[in-house]
């Protein structure tokens, strides 16, 4: 329906969600809403640069804030025109994933606004879900070469504190909570980040990314700005033309596109740690193709206690696995070195993975991405590992994360779609939602785990990095921080303790979960029994009240009729209560609590029910889990 009426034109789509209003031929906003019209975004020139900002429940959560890309040496978000309404539509859709929950739904208004800058035109692309906004520009036909971007996210005067960790070429510095004010100036931050505003949470990230350089934030007063800390001079623009058909070539409806950035909007912790919108706006897996064979489940592994395995040692590592019924091990660095009675390295992997496959139990195996680094390379290497039996590939110390990187990302990760290969890279960048158009690729680093509270290099991880994480790396997707770290001598410089160890496995999402210790500290466990059933991925997922970023973290997770409880507690000592309203019935429970010692734990049998409050006294560095359903 259009209305002329004094030089006003209004163009009236409410069945979408969108409003566009031309006022005297001049100046002009674009508005669109999410499906519940909760979230709103106008897109608008103001001062000669192209603009927006952000509602939520009739509030902004994102002031004034610059967009725009450049090019060529042209800003296109200065002295912009917005030359029409756009293309409106919408979706919803749902698809499964492996994570907090078995599915997500993908339900959006989307406008795709023409705009023109400097003679270059090209599309601003909003999409607006009810927990989020995300937004990413087409690129000018022609463009040779991608200088910076102009997208900012101008946090109002009221954000009360902000979550964010420091630069790293592999997101492996520490995370932190902290006053905006806080955060350092005209250093790149590594997203993503979360801040609570009036009581709301936002986190700002981004996804898609295929043929982009990794993106990190810059922070100027109170404006958090696109920094690319590994393209700082910009890129030459390529695509994957003549690579792997059917690999992500960075296109979005027969565009080349930016990847998006986002930005979840939640009213509580717990939907923002439940939003699926990074995978949402990635594309849906090829059509046609299979995932049935992705299995989670956990994995022992020897790197991190013992060092490099040793053949000889390998049999009781599979065992101890089969014993803690656990489906994979990974033979990581130091399987290269291998020799023995005449036979080379890929002789003797053979032989340990053949082992695995007969007391059942599967094989994943690390290599370092310089012997796969171009594509020719690496799909030899690949096919060789596939054709040894084992199910998995874990791809360590990656070159920064340049144009040219992703792109191998992307390669790296249909390469292991086609061979039926789970993939998990380490020393590598962030995921930005692309598990979704590959499932295989199950977790990867991209964080400081628990490689950094290890002796044998004198590291030691301060308790606030724990609770602060959920609301940093792990917005981006699951993370390989390889919990449970159960030897005493292990947990003397800093005392976290068991109770705080266990627990990390239920509150750090990783679909394949990387057990870090030496085995016989699990198989003597007095919580060996919950080693063996504890899930990876779950149908639910609750953050409990008690949770403060970077201070306190609790999550109750449900997989089938079991719910699981994990509580992490940071740098002070203080008593949490945990409603037991989510359970649906009274049950059994075993309850792992702090004790004096922090390698040891209270382990209790008592039945709960829907109307209880579990009241839990938790030491710095201390933790607590519960499974219901004995």
């Amino acid at each position: 329906m259009q209305y002329f009426k004094q030089g006003l034109l209004t163009i009236l789509l409410c069945g979408i969600g969108i409003i566009s209003v031309l006022a005297n031929g001049k100046e002009k906003t674009v508005k669109i809403k999410s499906p519940d019209k909760r979230v709103v975004v106008n897109v608008f020139v103001e001062n000669d640069r192209l603009s927006y900002t952000v509602l939520y429940a009739n509030e902004k959560v994102i002031d004034v804030s610059p967009l725009g890309l450049t090019v060529d040496s042209v800003d296109l978000g200065y002295r912009t025109n917005i030359i029409g309404a756009g293309q409106l539509s919408s979706l919803n859709e749902r698809y499964t994933v492996f994570g907090n929950h078995p599915s997500a739904v993908s339900h959006a208004n989307e406008a795709s606004i023409p705009c023109e800058s400097a003679g270059r035109k090209f599309n601003l692309i909003i999409r607006v879900y009810d927990d989020g906004v995300a937004l990413r520009y087409t690129i000018p036909v022609g463009t040779r070469y991608v200088n910076g971007e102009s997208t900012s996210w101008n946090l109002p005067g009221s954000t009360s504190k902000i979550a964010w960790s420091g630069f790293s070429q592999s997101y492996e510095e520490y995370s932190h909570v902290t006053p905006l004010s806080e955060i350092p100036e005209g250093q790149p931050v590594m997203g993503p980040l979360t801040f609570e505003i009036a009581g709301k949470y936002l986190s700002i990230s981004e996804a898609d990314c295929v043929n982009f350089s990794d993106m990190s934030f810059m922070k100027r007063d109170h404006v958090l700005k696109a920094y690319f800390p590994f393209a700082k001079d910009g890129w030459k623009f390529e695509t994957l033309a003549g690579n792997v058909p059917g690999v992500a070539d960075g296109s979005y409806k027969g565009q080349k596109v930016t990847p998006w950035r986002t930005t979840i909007i939640a009213k509580n912790l717990n939907d923002l740690l439940n939003s699926d919108l990074l995978t949402n706006v990635c594309p849906a897996p090829k059509q046609g193709r299979d995932f049935s064979w992705v299995r989670p489940g956990r994995c022992l592994w020897q790197w991190w206690s013992i060092g490099a395995p040793q053949f000889e040692d390998q049999t009781n590592w599979y065992d101890a696995a089969a014993r803690l019924k656990w489906e994979y091990y990974l033979v990581d660095d130091g399987w290269r070195d291998w020799r023995k009675d005449g036979k080379d390295q890929w002789t003797l992997l053979k032989e340990v993975i053949d082992y695995g496959k007969k007391v059942g139990v599967q094989s994943i195996v690390w290599v370092d991405s310089k012997e796969c680094r171009n594509a020719i390379d690496r799909r030899k290497y690949l096919e060789r590992i596939k054709a040894l039996g084992a199910v998995g590939i874990k791809i360590d110390f990656i070159p920064d994360a340049t144009a040219d990187i992703m792109n191998w990302y992307a390669g790296t990760m249909e390469d292991c779609a086609e061979l039926k290969l789970l993939l998990n890279f380490h020393g590598s960048v962030k995921p930005t939602g692309l598990r979704r158009t590959y499932p295989n690729d199950i977790t990867r680093e991209a964080v400081r785990g628990n490689e950094y509270q290890i002796s044998r290099y004198n590291r030691a991880m301060p308790f606030q990095h724990y609770v602060s994480l959920p609301f940093t790396r792990l917005m981006a997707g699951p993370a390989d921080i390889t919990p449970v770290i159960l030897n005493p001598e292990e947990l003397i410089s800093k005392r976290y303790t068991w109770a705080n160890e266990f627990a990390q496995a239920i509150v750090f999402l990783s679909p394949v979960t990387h057990f870090c210790d030496q085995y016989k500290f699990y198989l003597e466990s007095p919580m060996f029994d919950l080693f063996q059933t504890i899930p990876t991925v779950w149908d639910e997922t609750k953050v409990l009240p008690c949770t403060s970023m970077g201070e306190v973290v609790g999550i109750a997770r449900r997989k089938g009729n079991t719910w699981w409880i994990g509580v992490i507690n940071g740098e002070t000592e203080r008593i949490v209560k945990i409603p037991l309203s989510f359970l649906s019935k009274k049950t059994e429970a075993i309850l792992i609590r702090d004790t004096q010692s922090n390698t040891a734990v209270d382990r209790e049998t008592r039945t709960l029910s829907p109307g209880d409050t579990l009241t839990i006294k938790l030491a710095p560095g201390g933790g607590f889990v519960a499974r219901t359903g004995l």
